[in-house]
């Protein structure tokens, strides 16, 4: 993942995950079975659009919540983000996947998250998004790797 040209109250960032297929890479980020493996410890989902999300660090008291705002299999995922730390007149932000089948193999994935405004507080979450979302979608492009490992050894055994 690296970020790309944006303005200081967006945060875009693109990614190339060339072990999975749009759909694949998609399910991962909307079926709670799949998105413990690579992001939140435990999470709520209703995937529709309007449908909410929860997810948890229960060893952290942190829970990630809001709305999908859109939701089309296989290519785009939007949804509102707050934290339960973040203050309640804080506003909602915004964050979108996109899930584009890559040139040569696999899925381009790109990750739009704002607004952010011009405050040092506001410029330091973004930089905090940037590197959970980098930190996170490594996580999750390691373990598709790990599923193709076992795979292979299962089918020796």
């Amino acid at each position: 993942m690296h970020q790309l040209p944006s303005g200081l109250d967006q945060l875009t960032l693109q990614g190339d995950f060339e072990a999975f297929s749009p759909q694949e890479l998609f399910d991962y980020w909307i079926t709670p079975s799949l998105l413990t493996q690579w992001w939140p410890e435990e999470a709520e989902v209703n995937p529709c659009k309007g449908g909410t999300y929860k997810f948890s660090w229960p060893s952290m008291n942190w829970v990630l919540q809001g709305k999908f705002k859109e939701i089309t299999p296989g290519e785009k995922i939007s949804f509102t983000w707050k934290w339960n730390h973040d203050p309640e007149d804080e506003k909602h932000l915004l964050v979108t996947v996109q899930f584009a089948g890559a040139e040569t193999a696999g899925t381009l994935l790109t990750i739009n998250h704002g607004p952010y405004g011009a405050s040092e507080e506001d410029q330091e979450s973004r930089q905090g998004h940037l590197e959970g979302w980098i930190h996170f979608c490594m996580k999750l492009a390691g373990l598709r790797e790990g599923i193709q490992d076992s795979t292979l050894v299962d089918g020796e055994a």
